[in-house]
């Protein structure tokens, strides 16, 4: 399977490069190749440019249908990859848990899209996707659509959902799934690494 990476975004609302964001002493998207080393074959990171990138170490693809947002780094991963699954996590994830991404990985194979559920919402940054998604996601993109949560939802893929109850075993704050958009959650961040 390949662990994919989402970099594609502008950080609008926090005005900073969160890809790049020091948390701990690491950047943001450094935190994220670490949580995938040992749970991956191929690690793919897929950016609007690749030169920020090449000290990482790690394959790094550029959008094939630019301005696309989440959907179209998607898309392209999933074109990219070497593997017919994908795990996909954002580069602004700085808790992600290796365990928390085994529950996801133990039923991978239980549909298209295997996505958890928190609070009656999906979590399309936590998830594996199918190669099977591409035409779906094609058809999308091209009409104009870049909603995630309406791509999750597709009657035509077979979406698996995992309850919250799974992932508090491994990760009781659920901090796997948290991000940086704001300076809310930047502060969060600041205040977690304090502790």
């Amino acid at each position: 399977m390949t662990g994919l990476i989402i970099a594609g975004g502008r950080s609008r609302r926090l005005g900073i490069d969160k890809r790049f964001l020091e948390i701990g002493g690491r950047p943001c998207i450094q935190r994220v190749i670490d949580a995938y080393h040992g749970l991956f074959k191929e690690i793919l990171i897929v950016a609007d440019a690749t030169e920020p990138f090449v000290s990482l170490g790690v394959k790094v693809v550029v959008d094939l249908i630019p301005g696309r947002a989440t959907l179209g780094g998607l898309y392209t991963g999933l074109h990219f990859a070497a593997h017919d699954r994908v795990f996909a996590a954002a580069s602004d994830m700085p808790w992600l848990s290796p365990a928390a991404i085994r529950v996801v990985l133990d039923q991978a194979l239980s549909g298209d899209i295997v996505i958890p559920e928190l609070a009656g919402r999906l979590q399309p940054m936590h998830a594996v996707y199918a190669k099977t998604c591409l035409p779906v996601l094609h058809s999308l993109l091209e009409a104009g659509r870049l909603k995630v949560q309406d791509f999750c939802v597709r009657p035509e893929l077979r979406v698996h959902r995992i309850p919250e109850a799974a992932f508090r075993d491994v990760d009781p704050e659920l901090r796997s799934f948290f991000n940086i958009n704001t300076p809310e959650d930047l502060a969060q961040a600041q205040k977690w690494i304090g502790t």
